[in-house]
């Protein structure tokens, strides 16, 4: 599939997921693709755990059971390891972690199978430390996002965009492109 066929695709999966096992090589390439993303000064602060199968997933579904989640048969957590820092003092945890996040979604997508960020669950503090202590991570991760994947169980809802031309400009925000034949 072409890169931009790729992108067009893409979506957030909210609905339920067959029960068809991932193949761990998939988990994998799509765990890669998520290393190979920009990080800021090289810290590589982005950390992935592999959940491979049902029994994991649900695990954490007892920490707080996402709809999203509840049927996926494997999914990724994305940490942060918030003690890498560069000097003077700066942490790219979030762009890191966003650049990666975005990388495995495409990566699903281009390997035929569907997936969805979640984070809101997370921002809790609670549930944040149940997740980390689950995932076997210490007090200086942050789990960022939860990653299910699988196969869809029927066609997903795709939620509309706000055309190009209303949130894309030219020189300056609010110029729209000049058409060679408008004689401007």
């Amino acid at each position: 599939m072409d890169f931009f066929e790729v992108v067009k695709k893409r979506y957030s999966h909210k609905e339920k997921f067959l029960p068809d096992p991932v193949p761990l090589e998939v988990l994998e390439k799509i765990a890669a693709a998520g290393l190979l993303a920009p990080n800021g000064m090289n810290m590589q602060c982005v950390h992935l755990v592999i959940l491979p199968d049902r029994e994991a997933v649900a695990k954490l579904c007892e920490i707080h059971p996402t709809p999203g989640l509840l049927t996926a048969p494997a999914a990724i957590a994305v940490l942060t390891d918030n003690s890498r820092q560069s000097e003077p003092p700066k942490n790219f945890e979030l762009e890191d972690y966003s650049a990666a996040a975005e990388n495995m979604l495409l990566a699903a997508t281009a390997l035929g199978y569907e997936s969805l960020w979640l984070d809101s669950p997370y921002f809790d503090e609670t549930r944040q430390k149940q997740a980390l202590a689950l995932l076997g991570a210490s007090d200086n991760f942050n789990l960022r996002v939860v990653l299910p994947v699988g196969l869809p169980d029927g066609e997903g809802t795709r939620r509309g965009r706000v055309p190009f031309e209303e949130r894309v400009f030219y020189g300056k925000f609010g110029q729209v492109k000049v058409s060679p034949d408008s004689g401007a």
